[in-house]
């Protein structure tokens, strides 16, 4: 099985490099071998990134010179210009997906997710790659409206799926699972910001004792849980101002403040001014 789809059209295996947009996928495509060998070479590499998470099979890629063998849950990131070398085994089937992309912030967004040095990265076998691929494969060929916004923004998507697979190969299944509640106490604070949350409640969802839990959420978010809260139900606050005519006591009450004073003094000690100047 086969795929591809060329955001960029290609007349030769060269490559486009952007420098007006800050991210752009040029082109993605996914190989599903039986039993079959097959290589691509380029000496010079291209002008754009190249991407290849190998998902499963044996394969031989080429980083600095040096030929690597590969296995499942392996990512292969090449810079521009760097020779390119990548070989299919034939000992067993083998699937993989690729992805040239470019930009003018391209190499911001890998530094700040520890991807910037190239190379090979070990991760686990990432099933939502292929979700992500298909959706981008997708929004190239409908082409409708905004997808080239889109498929930069899947492109994120899935350099974060790699950068964090890569920091979970570190740790333990029950750290992983650990980390995975904590996740998921965050994500139910977000969904629920509006109501009388509790330190408790949330280190319980998280599997955590309140005092591990307070201080792990300080390590990773820089604030202790009330603090986060209190800032996250400001920030939606903030984008009601901008964005409804609601009024200010109307919006005190739907990001959970009953007394509309108080949230008054609580926004103005975060944001620098009142509620009121800030729609002014």
């Amino acid at each position: 099985m086969y795929y591809s789809a060329f955001h960029i059209p290609e007349i030769e295996d060269t490559g486009t490099e952007s420098k007006s947009e800050f991210l752009q996928m040029n082109c993605l495509g996914y190989y599903g071998h039986q039993n079959m060998k097959s290589e691509r070479y380029r000496k010079h590499g291209r002008k754009d990134y190249l991407l290849i998470y190998h998902h499963k099979g044996k394969a031989v890629a080429r980083v600095g010179g040096v030929d690597h063998e590969i296995g499942d849950g392996t990512v292969v990131l090449y810079r521009p210009g760097e020779e390119q070398l990548y070989r299919l085994s034939d000992e067993q089937p083998s699937e993989s997906y690729w992805i040239h992309f470019t930009g003018y912030g391209a190499e911001q967004v890998l530094r700040s997710l520890n991807l910037s040095k190239g190379g090979i990265y070990r991760t686990k076998q990432m099933d939502e790659y292929g979700y992500l691929s298909k959706m981008a494969r997708n929004e190239i060929h409908s082409k409708r409206i905004g997808f080239e916004l889109n498929i930069a923004s899947i492109l994120t998507q899935i350099l974060c799926l790699i950068s964090r697979s890569c920091s979970r190969a570190k740790y333990t299944k029950e750290q992983i699972e650990r980390s995975d509640r904590f996740d998921l106490s965050v994500s139910y604070l977000h969904a629920n910001y509006e109501k009388p949350l509790t330190v408790p409640e949330l280190a319980e969802l998280a599997g955590l004792s309140v005092s591990r839990y307070i201080h792990l959420f300080k390590q990773l978010t820089g604030f202790t849980p009330k603090d986060y809260l209190v800032h996250f139900r400001i920030r939606k606050a903030k984008e009601l101002l901008r964005d409804t005519q609601l009024t200010i006591r109307q919006i005190s009450l739907i990001v959970g403040f009953e007394d509309q004073l108080y949230f008054s003094r609580v926004y103005k000690k975060v944001e620098g001014k009142s509620p009121k100047q800030d729609r002014e």
